[in-house]
């Protein structure tokens, strides 16, 4: 047998046919990690057309699991709500510490409810005061609002865009590591109209926006990722570090600024209440943003302690004395 009929592809013939092969096999495996991905998101989606009422049910077996079997995260929050309140006694922590697996248990259902949730249901169980957000949007101006980690944050960014038609809402995300997570965050966050603009490259990606009218919602008590070039000051009676980059931002446009302070009535019901930052009517002083975020979200934490994120490892970063300059007195602006 000649070489030719041994081996039929010579030079490209043979490079090309090796090529398609390839191809194949990449999409072939693409396509095969997709299928995890798939399976949750088709898996949490047939959760989310379950009636609220019966979450809350299930919410409630959920929560025991997370606190009496798994014990997520107990350590965290034990050690979180001591610290933020050391005047409270050993029973009186634990009391909140459980009522808080019970919220955040909530949040997660009712999070995974808006895969399904019609606006109108949505719109229900949420009532609002947009009337210092009106008056920024009647005067043409656009607005940044900032947010800290109060359940349910998600429900209150989605009210905030199916009921603000005037301007585009922005909503300022952090890429999970996860791309399952990620991808299930995108397409909630994004269900209503919201456009997704990245933290890590939120500057260069909100140029796109610069000429038209727009509303930023930014979840401004996100860890910094540099503790060295963030802004310090005392939150709930602990050193802390709060994003730079959220008030600099703001004060590059002078953008006015309002506090979305959200209040759980009750399960299932919420209250969001917009209340001013700053609007650069007055001569503005570098860190009075963040300064004066800090202090409304945490009198909205003492007033409903529950309903905060305690499982987050939002103390990490530790104070140096070489941050000294990055320290911000608290003021009386409140």
């Amino acid at each position: 047998m000649s070489q030719a009929g041994a081996f039929p592809y010579q030079g490209n013939e043979f490079q090309v046919e090796k090529h398609r092969v390839m191809q194949f096999f990449l999409i072939a495996n693409l396509s095969f990690n997709q299928i995890p991905k798939i399976m949750i998101g088709f898996f949490l989606y047939l959760i989310s057309l379950i009636p609220l009422r019966i979450l809350y049910f299930i919410s409630d077996f959920l929560a025991f699991l997370l606190y009496y079997v798994f014990k997520y995260r107990r350590r965290v929050v034990a050690e979180n709500i001591k610290k933020s309140f050391y005047t409270l006694t050993n029973n009186e922590r634990i009391v909140l510490e459980k009522e808080f697996y019970k919220v955040f248990s909530d949040n997660f259902m009712e999070t995974i409810k808006l895969l399904s949730i019609s606006e109108r249901k949505l719109l229900s169980y949420i009532s609002a005061d947009y009337s210092q957000l009106e008056k920024i949007l009647a005067e043409n101006q656009n607005c940044h609002i900032y947010l800290g980690h109060q359940f349910n944050w998600e429900w209150a960014i989605a009210h905030m865009t199916l009921v603000q038609k005037k301007a585009e809402v922005l909503l300022v995300y952090k890429t999970s590591r996860s791309h399952i997570v990620n991808d299930l965050m995108l397409r909630i966050k994004s269900r209503f109209g919201s456009k997704i603009v990245e933290s890590e490259n939120m500057k260069k990606e909100m140029e796109q926006f610069s000429g038209s009218p727009h509303i930023v919602i930014v979840l401004a008590d996100q860890n910094p990722k540099f503790p060295s070039k963030s802004y310090w000051l005392s939150f709930l009676s602990q050193r802390t570090a709060f994003l730079s980059d959220v008030e600099l931002n703001t004060a590059d446009y002078k953008t006015p600024s309002l506090f979305a302070n959200i209040i759980r009535e009750k399960r299932g019901r919420y209250k969001i209440i917009l209340e001013p930052i700053f609007d650069f009517t007055e001569p503005y002083k570098r860190r009075i943003l963040t300064n004066i975020f800090v202090e409304k979200l945490e009198n909205a934490i003492i007033s409903n302690p529950e309903n905060y994120l305690w499982s987050h490892k939002r103390w990490k970063h530790k104070y140096k004395n070489e941050y000294r300059k990055r320290w911000i007195n608290k003021t009386s602006k409140v």
